[in-house]
């Protein structure tokens, strides 16, 4: 009875710990305990191989799991427990089963350095290559599953990349498969010779929606782990927080959600696709096109980029031949939008944009069918999430994407991402996200094409100055950086759709322009 009282006290205590640590409204830890508890690294096998490859392992606290500091993203505890976190994916679990500094059944005797882990013999690895955007115009991509070419071993000092999300929170739903999606592109990085033969490590911090806890995240990951580069950060609510730290450091952000407008004013993040202004237009222009000109607009309260979606809308309307009829600020907490489709059914609406979160948009549509409003859909990028195919009520629903629409495989660069799923993640779901993810991938792989053998922040900022209307093989639209300045939009985007309860890419990967 004693020790039954004295394990149910312990659990209690812990839990009453834990509280403060993933409250959704902050965290009331000191920056100190924040860092240590919200970022790990997470290994890439194939990182390196033969011999010992340089570098510092990050300090102890980064062989917890992140999903103690209310993050996605598993990791294989310290303590050597396998169990899956609740809420992460299996894939997600089998990319992070290895604990920072173990070794990889394929390093077994390898010797590296800790926190590295091998690559394996290149020669049990023998087919067509999976390196994000590599792909050769007109080649066939590789078949789903199929193992790397046989490449160069990268040999060089690892480079340490940040990667930074809001995987847990009011939009966690939505993000949280960015982490694992990061480490899928470092594997296939690793396989394929490395970043101009540097091999990858991988810290993922979850910044859950916070500002301050993102600038917490990314300052102990530059100081105390090495990071010189971030890459596909899916922040879109925190990105505000570390903005002022790295335009002082001059680090690069490389990709991510490319959703508030932080990514289009500040010189050291680099997008890899359209904005949510040509988006929101683009949403606008799908639905005129097919003859609905009378749009209701929904948008969120909550998130920065809803507001984006809306005041863009209604900015530019009428360039591409629509009227918003009626907007509405929601909520993604809402139960129940009935009065707001009764009202966009008043105001004459044959169209329903709606800017919200995957879970909102199902309840919205639900909440309008049910009075009889049954008109066409559009939606904002980043709520195509698996579960939007599954709503029998989301049918037709169509929405822009900023970068190539993931159920795509009609050309050599769209393949290479199946490839590379089907290979090291088989189970992860595809969204905006893993497309968003392997996009970023790519155009840090073309901006570490010069890389010197001990590269530093500026190595990475020289190479992203050198890209002028790069493509990445078809995979975004025109991408230009130029020294110094904030990126340019470009008015490209890509369509998605759901039909017969799946995604599908309507044109593929044609782009429309704006």
């Amino acid at each position: 009875m004693r020790a039954r009282q004295n394990r149910a006290m312990a659990r209690l205590v812990v839990a009453l710990l834990a509280v403060p640590l993933v409250g959704a409204c902050g965290t009331r830890l000191e920056a100190a305990k924040i860092e240590k508890a919200a970022s790990r690294v997470i290994i890439a096998p194939g990182a390196a191989a033969g011999g010992t490859a340089g570098g510092a392992a990050g300090p102890a606290a980064d062989q917890t799991t992140a999903a103690a500091a209310g993050g996605q993203i598993p990791a294989g505890t310290a303590s050597g427990g396998s169990a899956t976190p609740a809420g992460v994916s299996p894939a997600a679990a089998a990319l992070s089963s290895t604990p920072a500094g173990a070794k990889t059944p394929a390093a077994a005797g390898a010797g590296n350095a800790p926190g590295v882990g091998t690559a394996g013999s290149s020669a049990a690895r023998a087919t067509a290559p999976t390196t994000p955007g590599a792909a050769t115009s007109g080649a066939a991509g590789p078949a789903p599953g199929a193992a790397p070419a046989s490449a160069a071993v990268p040999t060089k000092a690892p480079v340490t990349v940040g990667n930074v999300g809001d995987y847990s929170g009011i939009v966690g739903s939505v993000l949280k498969d960015g982490g694992p999606m990061s480490q899928v592109v470092a594997h296939s990085i690793n396989d394929t010779g490395g970043l101009n033969g540097h091999p990858v490590r991988v810290v993922v911090g979850d910044a859950a929606g916070d500002p301050s806890r993102a600038l917490s995240i990314v300052r102990d990951m530059v100081e105390n782990k090495g990071v010189t580069v971030f890459m596909a950060n899916f922040w879109v609510l925190s990105a505000g927080g570390a903005r002022a730290y790295l335009e002082d450091k001059k680090i690069p952000v490389v990709g991510g959600d490319v959703a508030s407008a932080v990514w289009f004013k500040s010189p050291m993040f680099f997008p890899m696709g359209a904005s949510f202004d040509t988006l929101s237009v683009g949403s606008l222009k799908a639905m005129a096109d097919l003859g609905h000109k009378k749009i209701a607009l929904a948008y969120c309260a909550e998130v920065e980029a809803c507001h984006v979606y809306h005041d863009a809308a209604n900015a530019r309307a009428a360039t591409v031949g629509a009227t918003i009829v009626y907007n509405a600020q929601v909520s993604l907490a809402q139960p129940d939008y009935t009065a707001e489709c009764l009202q966009a059914q008043r105001s004459g609406a044959d169209a329903l944009m709606l800017g919200v979160d995957s879970t909102a948009l199902s309840r919205f549509v639900r909440s309008c069918k049910q009075q009889g409003f049954s008109p066409p859909l559009v939606t904002a990028s980043l709520s195509m999430i698996n579960s939007t195919a599954k709503d029998p009520n989301l049918e037709g629903i169509l929405a822009p994407v900023a970068t190539f629409p993931f159920a795509a495989n009609d050309s050599p660069a769209t393949r290479e991402y199946k490839a590379a799923l089907a290979r090291y993640a088989p189970t992860l779901e595809e969204s905006g996200t893993t497309s968003a993810a392997w996009v970023s991938g790519a155009l840090l792989r073309e901006a570490s094409k010069a890389l010197p053998d001990q590269p530093t922040s500026a190595d990475f900022l020289k190479g992203l100055w050198q890209i002028k209307n790069d493509t990445l093989g078809g995979l975004t639209g025109p991408l230009t950086f130029r020294e110094g300045q904030p990126a340019p939009d470009f008015t490209c985007y890509f369509l998605q759709s759901i039909s017969g309860g799946k995604f599908t890419a309507p044109v593929g990967t044609k782009q429309t322009c704006l």
